[in-house]
C-alpha cells in the first residue's frame, strides 16, 4: 500500500514546520511527502529548498487550485492512498496509523471506500467547528454504495481536507477538486461528488488531528469582520454551485431567491456595522452563480 502524503501550503512557514515535522515523526510514515507551494512570498521557498519532500511551487490557486494539483501529482506517482492536509494541522503520531489500521480491518470492502476522515479537533482539544463531519443518514444516498451498511464505522455525507486519505480509485472515478473553487467548499463538493458516485466515506474517531487555526468560531456572514469579504466572494458561490450540483436546480433556485432577497434583509437587521458591502457581496455571488460552470478536470497519468 503506497502513501503519499500531500500538504499545501501559503505563508505559513511556522506552521508548516509543525506539520511536516508531525508527519515525519508518524508511527506508520507515508511512502512519500510531497508539498504544494501556492507562491509563498514569506521563507518558505527557501526552507522547503532544504528538506527531503518532492516540492512543487506553483501560483497561487488558493487551497481548491493546490489540492487540485497534489492529488493529480500524487495519482501519477503511484499511489495507492492520498493523505491531505493543510498546512496549519499536527496529526496526533499514530494518526496515519489508525487509518491504514482501519483500511487493514475493512479488507476487501475497501476496495468500496472513496475516502476515510480523521477526527478534527482544535488546539483547546474541542471538536473543530469549521471541520465538522456529518453522519449519512439519507437512505437513498446510502442504497448507492457500494460498501455494506453492516458496517461499524459512521457513514459521512463529507470529508474535510484538514485531514482525509484519499483512495486512488476515487479520484479514477471522479477526477479532481474543483480549482476553480480557489477556497471554500472545495472538499464538500469533491467528497458529496465521491459519495454520489457509489464509494464510501466513513469516519475513524481514532485518527485524531489537531487544526490549529486562529479560532474555532465556523465563518458567519452575520459576524464575521470585513476583512473576510473575499473569502466570501468565493464560499457563497462555491456554495450555490455545489447545490446545484448535489442537490438539483430546484434547491439551487430557492436558495438564490433567498439569497437576493431574504438574507440582505437580515444581514441589515443583524450587522452591527459594514452592513452595506457585506449586502452587496450576497448580491453578487449570488448573481455571478448563474455564469459559474467550471469543468471537471480528469486526473490522466503522465
Amino acid at each position: 500500500m503506497k502513501i503519499v502524503a500531500v500538504i499545501v501550503t501559503y505563508n505559513r512557514v511556522e506552521l508548516l514546520k509543525k506539520c511536516l515535522q508531525a508527519v515525519r515523526e508518524q508511527t506508520r510514515q507515508p511512502n512519500d511527502i510531497i508539498i504544494v507551494n501556492n507562491g509563498s512570498t514569506d521563507d518558505t521557498t527557501e526552507w522547503l529548498s532544504e528538506q527531503n519532500v518532492i516540492t512543487y511551487t506553483k501560483e497561487n490557486n488558493g487551497g481548491a487550485g493546490g489540492f487540485s494539483y497534489g492529488i493529480k501529482k500524487a495519482y501519477n506517482y503511484g499511489a495507492d492512498w492520498i493523505w491531505l492536509m493543510d498546512d496549519d494541522v499536527i496529526p496526533q503520531n499514530d494518526a496515519l496509523q489508525q487509518l491504514v489500521n482501519t483500511l487493514v480491518s475493512l479488507g476487501d470492502k475497501q476496495e468500496k471506500v472513496g475516502f476515510l476522515s480523521s477526527e478534527v479537533l482544535w488546539t483547546d482539544h474541542s471538536i473543530h467547528e469549521m471541520n465538522k463531519t456529518y453522519f449519512l443518514d439519507d437512505q437513498k444516498k446510502l442504497d448507492k454504495l457500494s460498501f455494506p451498511t453492516d458496517s461499524n464505522l459512521p457513514f459521512i455525507q463529507f470529508g474535510t481536507f484538514v485531514s482525509m486519505l484519499l483512495s486512488a480509485k476515487a479520484v479514477e472515478k471522479v477526477g479532481l477538486p474543483i480549482k476553480e473553487y480557489f477556497i471554500w467548499c472545495d472538499d464538500i463538493e469533491y467528497s458529496k461528488r465521491i459519495v454520489a458516485n457509489g464509494l464510501a466515506g466513513l469516519l475513524v474517531k481514532n485518527s485524531v488531528v489537531i487544526h490549529q487555526s486562529p479560532n474555532n468560531n465556523p465563518s458567519n456572514v452575520f459576524y464575521d469582520p470585513k476583512s473576510s469579504i473575499w473569502k466570501f466572494n468565493h464560499g457563497f458561490r462555491n456554495e450555490m454551485y455545489t447545490k446545484r450540483l448535489h442537490e438539483g436546480e430546484l434547491s439551487f433556485w430557492a436558495t438564490w431567491v433567498h439569497r437576493m432577497f431574504l438574507l440582505p434583509l437580515r444581514i441589515a437587521i443583524t450587522r452591527k456595522n459594514d452592513r452595506w458591502p457585506f449586502i452587496k457581496m450576497v448580491w453578487k455571488t449570488t448573481w455571478n452563480s448563474l455564469f459559474f460552470h467550471p469543468v471537471i478536470e480528469k486526473a490522466t497519468t503522465t
